[in-house]
């Protein structure tokens, strides 16, 4: 029996400085009108929150393909799409489809597929989510030079960060360790602020590289207690001085380590 994923959303008003709790059938209406193709980076729940709004996406008898441009889990046998045909089974039997080419060192991962087979079942699909950044499951991360992995035909960016980082040392909590001492002008030991999460957020060197004109979402996950969500809230204001306008807090759990989608 599969576990049920624990799930809230806050999305924060910058009028009011705080944030106000929203369905995710609302905010997800919302933020897929007229848009088709995302892309997911940063740390923290990148896989939950696909998860959340692939399962959302299929209810609404979306044709859903969630696929990735580095590397994300190998799902369960009957979600793995090959052929075109593979994908209208799986959306006919009412569930959301992957695609991705077995990683032979890591043959519980994929990593991206052949581009044209990639560009094909986009093509097919109403709602295309891309797992486009690696974290090594921790609740921070900083870009390296070749990252992220952001397809031209992707129409909004979604950045996370966990907020179980705050007050948590670099050498800790943040993949790409190197960078982060960089962009924060600090060293490992480095407890990592609200400031720090929100520079990350906001900064074409952090998680808005290569975003470009596109839409862009920061989401604040593991919001799992008021002390947090206070945490993501003091990040949201500060964002506001970035001109990052769409600021989500969330509570996620189910995607642990090796879990599949």
């Amino acid at each position: 029996m599969e576990k049920e994923l624990i799930q809230k959303f806050y999305k924060y008003n910058l009028e009011k400085k705080q944030s106000e709790k929203v369905e995710s059938h609302l905010l997800f209406s919302t933020l897929t009108k007229d848009r088709h193709c995302f892309s997911f980076v940063g740390a923290g729940g990148k896989s939950s929150l696909i998860e959340v709004m692939a399962a959302w996406g299929t209810k609404q008898r979306k044709k859903v393909l969630v696929t990735t441009t580095t590397h994300i889990f190998r799902p369960k046998p009957e979600k793995l799409a090959r052929t075109p045909e593979d994908l209208e089974r799986i959306w006919g039997a009412g569930d959301w489809a992957v695609i991705g080419e077995v990683e032979v060192k890591q043959p519980q991962k994929l990593k991206m597929p052949d581009p044209d087979w990639m560009r094909q079942a986009m093509a097919l699909a109403d709602l295309v989510l891309i797992e486009a950044d690696g974290s090594k499951r921790l609740p921070c991360k900083v870009p390296a030079t070749y990252e992220p992995v952001i397809l031209p035909e992707t129409e909004v960016v979604i950045a996370v960060l966990g907020l179980s980082a705050l007050e948590q040392p670099l050498k800790e909590c943040c993949f790409r360790l190197e960078e982060a001492e960089k962009l924060l002008e600090a060293d490992e030991d480095h407890l990592l602020s609200c400031e720090d999460m929100a520079k990350i957020l906001a900064s074409e060197e952090g998680l808005r590289k290569d975003v470009g004109g596109r839409k862009y979402v920061a989401v604040l996950n593991q919001c799992d207690d008021d002390t947090r969500r206070e945490g993501g809230e003091r990040i949201g204001e500060m964002l506001r001085g970035w001109s990052v306008e769409n600021v989500v807090l969330t509570k996620l759990r189910n995607c642990r380590a090796g879990e599949q989608l």
